[in-house]
């Protein structure tokens, strides 16, 4: 929102300079992001005559012209715009004259042999928008021309203070003039020079339009004797453009200054044309309001087709539609130069009505945004008053009818206020009065003593104060007040938090004093949190890169239990993701494209699904291993060498190691269709599945040229962390250095190629308690003097006692049930 201080003055006694009033807008919350001083774009540029033109002798384009400065001063100055000619008054850049917006900096140059001595300006130099591409004729833009010699900054509204306000969602009383000089008002603590608002005119009520849940309001007023020939008036003009919007014509110019002003948007018909197209008599009944349907063609007033879908809502007129409700006019229905009779439409649309209908059509404008934040009922007829004011003023026209039709929208809003909470909530406030002295007489309040400071409570009657500025109404009960929410403020004043809040702010949050935790406690991180960072750290040191994919997607037809967004921004950002591998193939897609020889990434997020009890969300820890991630590549030649299996798999071991986790892998009952049948497991901690590891499906690694040995895996982050933060596995517990030497045995067995040694490995630990220290399989053999479908595993075992040196006949006994129970559970064939 961008305020010019001149038009702020005239609602509001400013008595501060606007620095400091911008300091204060944005420690209230209004953040100011610039602050424009619009007469440094017009210094040293004065009003002047063209008493004569000449063709230039040495350039058919340019011509020399004579212009009078004023005080008899005449000057020469060479110019090359086809607009210009004797006796008309123009702006002039004197010599010594800086243009910031085009960075000139004007000098007594020669041009073609002929001295040049200023430069006649047009508005885009003076950093003025302009539709023309010639210079700037005063005739054609003011109603009244000033004599040579005056600046022109105040002429063309360039005598202006722009501050340039950041609007959050919960503020459109933001958007408006009265919005931000009620909150000057409650800020400065400065005299409100406007009255209220009531409407005089009677709007007669009916019941035709379908207002449905789209709509809280509608008024369409019509007015005939209309000479829209006329000028805009230039205060006017100035306004709006010193807002950021162009100047069209008078009627569209007004209704946009009273949206300025009062933050409720309106748009005027030409009646004629309605008639026109819809081959019917138009009245305040031929108006309504409807979905469109898919595919219905609409053509805006800015000569852009648009292909509708359901989601736009349309106003019609004899179920033709003529605008984009909240958004955009149409071409055929739009004012211009010959028109003579109007309807003016005023009214509140609902904010999920015009967001769909703006995102549908890809159109934001100052109208919809404005409806987006919320436009506040009662000033819709307000509003309606003040345009049919101001245009009956300007173009001498007369109202013939003004109709309405509304919900329930005369509803107070009205906020039970406790004292006692007020004073636990924001405590004590520096003991200043207004004049920047202590106060002495605190009438019985509680004073402090915090060094060098005074503090106190707040006074009911700064409560009431801080309030009433605002546009509150009070009501005195015995524990505090109610209070009335003014019509402004419905959006974001709802609860009794919020009016603490505001009471806050207008006095000011550093007036109150500072209360911090006693004694102040150091923040630390709990057992899980300390666990997830060190995943993170174990899984970098490993190689892999944290990467943050993001949890929008688009729909996909494959996939049934996804959740929707209400009101997605685009069709690619329509639903939740339930899975990280898809984007994780894009971002191996996109490194490997980019000259990468291998993507090592893994990410701690969210999947959601939609189930029958709602949407579920799990915590996942996801990840890719994709070709190779090495510094050296001498001992192999230079050549690329991505992992096999067991070295990715080693990567999430590594990781389970760490957090003292014993895991195993199993073969998948339902194979999943991302992985490769052969080479995948899921991994099982404590008997539950945590998770799955294995290569990625060799037709998506074809159908996404990924490499062959690109490897995913997914594991629930909260059964892993529950798993790794128990008493156990936190606890650090010493343990002597063992001095007793071991005893190492090999076993060998044949067994099925279909066979899993982690079964062989878990009955070897079972029954080699308690002398069985570790057990890993060292071989594996398959081929000459062995059946087609049989494999050869030989096994490792330590033994080690922490009494004594062991001998082979303390490990007999030991080895003999090992191998007995191998034979019987699992069929071995043994053969050491």
């Amino acid at each position: 929102m961008r305020v010019a201080l001149s038009w702020l003055r005239e609602m509001v006694n400013i008595h501060i300079p606007h620095e400091e009033l911008a300091e204060k807008l944005s420690v209230a919350g209004f953040e100011v992001e610039s602050i424009d001083d619009l007469s440094s774009l017009a210094k040293d540029v004065v009003v002047g005559f063209v008493e004569k033109k000449d063709r230039h002798p040495n350039a058919s384009k340019l011509s020399v012209c004579k212009v009078n400065l004023g005080n008899n001063k005449i000057v020469q100055i060479v110019c090359g715009a086809k607009n210009v000619r004797s006796g008309i008054h123009v702006p002039v850049a004197t010599i010594g004259c800086h243009l910031p917006a085009k960075g000139l900096e004007i000098k007594k140059t020669e041009i073609r042999g002929v001295t040049s001595e200023g430069m006649i300006c047009s508005l885009e130099e003076l950093g003025k928008v302009s539709e023309s591409d010639g210079i700037c004729v005063l005739e054609e833009l003011i109603n009244t021309v000033p004599k040579p010699g005056e600046p022109i900054s105040g002429l063309i509204g360039l005598d202006e203070t722009i501050i340039e306000l950041a609007i959050t969602a919960n503020r459109p009383d933001g958007m408006s003039m009265i919005g931000i000089a009620k909150e000057v008002s409650a800020i400065i603590k400065s005299e409100l020079l406007i009255n209220t608002l009531e409407p005089t005119i009677i709007f007669e009520k009916y019941k035709n339009i379908n207002l449905s849940t789209k709509s809280k309001i509608y008024s369409i007023s019509l007015i005939e004797g209309l000479n829209e020939n006329k000028k805009s008036d230039s205060i006017i003009q100035r306004r709006i453009e010193s807002a950021g919007i162009n100047s069209k014509n008078c009627i569209v110019d007004i209704t946009n200054y009273v949206m300025l002003e009062l933050g409720q948007p309106l748009h005027a018909f030409d009646a004629d044309r309605l008639e026109e197209i819809t081959q019917k008599v138009v009245d305040y009944e031929s108006f309504d309001m409807r979905e469109a349907k898919d595919g219905e063609s609409f053509t805006d007033l800015l000569g852009v087709n648009h292909k509708l879908t359901k989601e736009v809502t349309l106003i019609t007129c004899h179920n033709k539609a003529i605008a984009i409700a909240g958004v955009i006019g149409s071409k055929d229905s739009a004012v211009n130069t010959e028109t003579k009779r109007i309807w003016l439409e005023s009214a509140v649309f609902s904010p999920t009505t015009v967001r769909a209908s703006s995102r549908s059509v890809g159109i934001r404008n100052e109208s919809s945004s404005r409806y987006e934040k919320g436009v506040a009922n009662e000033l819709t007829l307000i509003a309606a008053e003040r345009a049919i004011n101001l245009l009956s003023k300007t173009m001498n026209c007369k109202l013939i009818s003004s109709n309405y039709c509304s919900n329930n929208i005369n509803t107070k809003l009205e906020i039970k206020l406790r004292k006692k909470r007020v004073q636990k909530l924001l405590g004590l406030v520096k003991n200043i009065s207004e004049n920047g002295n202590y106060m002495v007489d605190c009438k019985g309040s509680k004073i402090e003593n915090d060094g060098e400071e005074l503090f106190r409570e707040l006074n009911e009657k700064e409560i009431e104060s801080s309030l009433i500025s605002l546009g509150c109404i009070l009501k005195t009960i015995n524990d505090g007040w109610i209070v009335e929410v003014p019509p402004l403020r419905k959006n974001d004043l709802t609860r009794e938090i919020d009016l603490i809040e505001e009471i806050a702010r207008v006095i000011g949050f550093d007036m109150f004093k500072v209360n911090l935790p006693d004694p102040l406690v150091p923040g630390r991180l709990n057992a899980r949190q300390k666990t997830e960072r060190n995943i993170r750290d174990i899984l970098c040191c490993s190689g892999l890169q944290e990467v943050t994919t993001f949890s929008l997607v688009g729909k996909d037809p494959d996939q049934l239990n996804m959740v929707e967004i209400r009101n997605p921004l685009l069709v690619e950002t329509s639903n939740l993701r339930t899975n990280l591998w898809e984007e994780h193939l894009r971002v191996c897609d996109r490194n490997l494209k980019s000259g990468k020889k291998g993507v090592w990434i893994y990410e701690i997020g969210k999947r959601y699904k939609m189930h029958d009890d709602g949407i579920q969300e799990e915590g996942i820890l996801g990840g890719i291993i994709c070709g190779e991630n090495r510094l050296e590549k001498w001992n192999t030649n230079g050549k690329v060498k991505g992992l096999n299996y067991y070295e990715a798999r080693g990567k999430l071991t590594q990781m389970f190691m760490r957090l003292k986790l014993n895991v195993e892998d199993r073969v998948m009952i339902d194979q999943d269709n991302i992985l490769h049948p052969g080479k995948s497991a899921n991994v099982i901690l404590e008997g539950k599945v945590l998770g799955k590891f294995g290569q990625l499906h060799p037709s998506i690694s074809d159908e996404k040229d990924l490499p062959k040995d690109t490897y995913i895996f997914e594991i629930l982050i909260k059964p892993l962390i529950d798993a790794a933060t128990r008493k156990n596995k936190l606890l650090v517990s010493f343990k002597e250095y063992n001095t007793k030497p071991f005893l190492e045995r090999d076993i060998s067995m044949i067994l099925p190629r279909s066979s899993n040694s982690s079964k062989a490995i878990a009955i070897i630990k079972k029954e080699g308690k308690p002398l069985l220290e570790t057990v890993e399989l060292i071989d594996r053999y398959e081929g000459e003097n062995l059946k087609s479908d049989e494999c050869s595993l030989t096994f490792r075992m330590r033994y080690r006692d922490d009494n004594k040196n062991l001998t082979d006949t303390d490990i007999i006994p030991t080895l003999e049930k090992i191998r007995k129970v191998l034979a019987n559970k699992l069929l071995a064939d043994l053969r050491s």
